[in-house]
C-alpha cells in the first residue's frame, strides 16, 4: 500500500477531538462555570471559540492547569531570631 493510501486510511478512522463546553470543562478542572466563564471572558485561560461558541480541547485543560502551578518557597535565613538578644 502507498503512503497516501496508508495516510488516507488513517484519518479516515480517526475521530476528531472531542472539544468540551464550559460546564463539561469546569467538571473536569472542579472549578466553578462562573470562575471559568470570567476567566474566559478576560482571556486568561486558552480557549476556542466557534463562533460564539466557548470550547475547550484537551491540549486548552492542560494549559490552564500548568498555568495555575504554584511552586513551592524555599525558607530564607531567618534574618532576626526571636527570643535572643540583638
Amino acid at each position: 500500500m502507498s503512503e497516501v493510501g496508508r495516510r488516507d486510511e488513517e484519518t479516515k478512522d480517526a475521530q476528531p477531538e472531542r472539544l468540551l463546553t464550559i460546564p463539561e470543562a469546569a467538571r473536569v478542572l472542579a472549578v466553578p462555570e462562573s470562575w471559568l466563564r470570567e476567566r474566559v471572558r478576560l482571556r486568561r485561560v486558552a480557549h476556542r471559540r466557534l463562533g460564539k461558541h466557548v470550547r475547550f480541547s484537551a491540549s486548552d485543560l492542560e494549559a490552564i492547569v500548568d498555568g495555575a502551578a504554584q511552586h513551592a518557597l524555599t525558607p530564607r535565613r531567618m534574618a532576626h531570631r526571636w527570643g535572643q538578644p540583638g
